[in-house]
């Protein structure tokens, strides 16, 4: 796996070619946005056999997640208190317009002990989909997905895997 503790770095290094690999995915004539996915999805399945998430925890270092009401209910209930006490204590209002009202106060989360979450069990539901690399429509998430190759080691090595796949050639300029 990579270290996490390089990924800034290793991202930064490559951020010109990161763009380059969204524009080629998004307008080469032959990688139709299924295609972009199945290619994204066996790379993706490929990769998280050799990472062990318990061993980095960067997103919950570096990310705020949003919960909605069934997130806050779980967490609550995983945790033994009121939503109303959960909220209180742990949670702020998100932005309006988002779909999910609340986003974690702290960052990193107050879950996060060691490299693992205390209440992984009752995590929200963006802690549990995050990367969101087996999500459909990959080449047009690729702005959130450039934001995540600092982050997670597997982000990452799908990426720079996918390069390979896709024939990618990064000009310089």
């Amino acid at each position: 796996m990579l270290d996490p503790s390089k990924l800034p770095q290793m991202a930064e290094a490559r951020t010109g070619e990161a763009f380059d690999l969204r524009n080629f995915l998004k307008h080469h004539p032959r990688l139709n946005s299924a295609a972009v996915d199945r290619l994204v999805f066996g790379i993706s399945e490929r990769v998280w056999k050799a990472i062990d998430c318990t061993a980095c925890g960067n997103c919950c270092r570096a990310v705020s997640p949003m919960l909605n009401e069934d997130d806050v209910n779980r967490m609550a209930c995983t945790l033994g208190m009121t939503c109303s006490e959960f909220a209180s204590k742990h949670l702020k209002p998100a932005e309006s317009g988002e779909d999910s009202p609340w986003i974690m106060r702290e960052r990193p989360c107050s879950f996060l002990r060691g490299n693992r979450c205390a209440v992984y069990e009752g995590r929200p539901a963006n802690c549990r989909d995050y990367p969101y690399l087996d999500k459909p429509d990959f080449a047009s998430r690729t702005l959130a997905m450039i934001g995540r190759l600092s982050e997670c080691p597997a982000v990452f090595e799908v990426w720079e895997q996918l390069k390979v796949a896709t024939g990618f050639r990064h000009r310089r300029r």
